[in-house]
């Protein structure tokens, strides 16, 4: 078993600066595109929602999602322990409540709880959730490459699979002040075919404490301090890191960061008479002629230069992507 690690190396002076500007809870984040889910490592304050949505994957086959056990990074993997407040002695100690909550984390429990505040916030939207208990069984532990993710989907009769990496788990108490911070980087990945449909990325925090300017400032502090580090806030920190993710995944045809990615990837046609196929190449039948500058969503692109394209009346089916011409996407699909 390592070592607990409570974070004290801040100095107090910027102990003393940060939680005379960041007292409290932090508020409702702000929401971003990022355009690499493998890019930048998460930074300490003020952590925006970044998510991508893959237009070009047909997010209408996500008929379900299965949540893979997640990885978890040597920085975010030091085993943590909440402080326990001092109670006045209720009576024998068999007469005792059991502890409710969790106080000593260990990597794993740290995953399993991610794990599953993403499994709460996922499995009411229409698609089908694949039980975690099920997915234990023959999952094993990550990475999962891509071989891997082929034989999963199969497995599990699921071709949609959430895979990710716990980036940082820890928390500051210095007496003054503390923090819990909780990051997760995840996609989701069509089993299949190894298309990523949609990545996010997030650290959520809690923090609180003050800059004392009196005796009765000073026990206050202390008092939020310590508040701040009960398990129950810990636990609403990962739900709020899972609620704020899942907001931005395309799990119903009405999720605005959908929308705002399909308007995105219009097309227009840029032939006279454009033949749309029933599959991609020449050799398919037509289903229907388009027209100059009509207007298309691209569903899927492949190296053959054939795309998956929905009409404005929601027909679907293959053109080549010569005649394409990206628009802005303000005149509609």
């Amino acid at each position: 078993m390592t070592e607990p690690r409570n974070k004290t190396g801040l100095s107090l002076l910027a102990v003393l600066l940060v939680a005379s500007q960041l007292s409290g809870c932090v508020g409702s984040p702000r929401y971003a595109r990022y355009s690499d889910a493998e890019g930048s490592k998460v930074t300490r304050l003020d952590e925006p929602v970044e998510y991508r949505i893959n237009a070009e994957v047909d997010e209408s086959r996500l008929d379900c999602v299965a949540i893979l056990p997640l990885a978890i990074s040597d920085e975010a993997a030091g085993a943590i322990e909440l402080p326990k407040a001092e109670i006045a002695d209720s009576g024998p100690a068999d007469e005792a409540e059991p502890e409710a909550y969790l106080r000593h984390f260990e990597a794993a429990d740290k995953q399993r709880l991610v794990r599953r505040m993403l499994y709460g916030f996922i499995s009411p939207h229409p698609q089908r959730d694949v039980e975690l208990a099920r997915i234990d069984r023959l999952a094993g532990a990550p990475p999962y490459g891509r071989a891997a993710q082929r034989q999963l989907g199969k497995q599990l009769g699921c071709d949609w699979l959430m895979l990710g990496t716990i980036t940082q788990f820890d928390i500051d108490y210095l007496g003054l002040y503390s923090n819990i911070r909780i990051g997760v980087n995840l996609k989701l990945v069509r089993a299949s075919s190894g298309q990523v449909l949609w990545s996010g990325r997030h650290l959520a925090q809690s923090r609180d404490g003050e800059v004392p300017l009196s005796p009765v400032g000073l026990a206050m502090s202390v008092v939020k301090a310590a508040t701040n580090l009960e398990p129950d806030q810990l636990e609403g920190v990962a739900a709020d890191l899972a609620r704020r993710l899942v907001r931005t995944m395309p799990l119903e045809d009405s999720n605005v960061f959908l929308l705002a990615a399909k308007r995105r990837h219009i097309y227009e046609v840029v032939a006279k008479r454009l033949n749309m196929r029933t599959g991609p190449g020449v050799h398919y039948d037509v289903r229907r002629v388009l027209l100059d500058n009509q207007q298309v969503a691209v569903l899927e692109a492949s190296a053959e230069g054939w795309c998956r394209v929905r009409t404005p009346d929601g027909d679907t089916g293959f053109v080549a992507a010569r005649y394409l011409r990206e628009t802005s996407g303000d005149r509609g699909s």
